[in-house]
């Protein structure tokens, strides 16, 4: 039962994600791959721009896509054997950029990070997935590769950002690394 719902999720999710028409039926606003069909007063509509661009009237919006530059204030931790390390706690302005090919570059200066690496778009228009690595950082526990996403909530005005990267011992977890940020445009 469990794998069917995750199929139908799936396909509702996938439907979702590659639905370029936005048409009005009987004042309901509906996100389609296909045409729409004229109605009275209406007429059919034309894909949008963008493909990734699910939203209709959000197009000129800033957070429809999670391309382009993110600013915010960032939380870098680590636990270590277990215990959370306080000399690699920080909370430190970053920036990202993600270019459409899906380049990430980025930094936050007061901790000497920078990254770099990858983002593949998510099953929406408004998540990536971020492969990255970092390197710089005065707490060379994160200079390392990272992986996580970023996922935009449109409607606040306002993107998550969250990585996080483990180290293994001997048949357990030896360290944690973990990056968390709000960041907005």
């Amino acid at each position: 039962m469990n794998k069917l719902l995750a199929t139908i999720a799936l396909g509702v999710f996938a439907t979702t994600a590659h639905a370029q028409y936005r048409c009005v039926e009987n004042g309901r606003t509906l996100l389609t791959d296909r045409p729409c069909t004229a109605e009275e007063g209406q007429s059919d509509q034309k894909p949008q721009d963008k493909p990734n661009n699910v939203f209709g009237d959000a197009a000129n919006s800033a957070y429809t896509t999670t391309t382009g530059s993110w600013r915010g204030q960032t939380q870098y931790q680590a636990t270590v054997s277990g215990a959370v390390s306080p000399e690699a706690h920080a909370v430190v302005p970053m920036t990202i950029e993600i270019d459409p090919q899906g380049k990430v570059m980025g930094s936050s200066p007061e901790n000497g990070c920078k990254l770099k690496g990858i983002a593949t778009p998510g099953m929406l228009a408004t998540t990536a997935t971020l492969d990255v690595t970092f390197s710089g950082c005065t707490y060379t526990g994160f200079n390392r590769r990272m992986s996580g996403r970023l996922a935009i909530y449109a409607a606040k005005k306002y993107a998550q950002l969250s990585l996080a990267a483990y180290s293994m011992g001997v048949g357990k977890i030896a360290a944690k690394f973990d990056i968390r940020a709000t960041m907005r445009r």
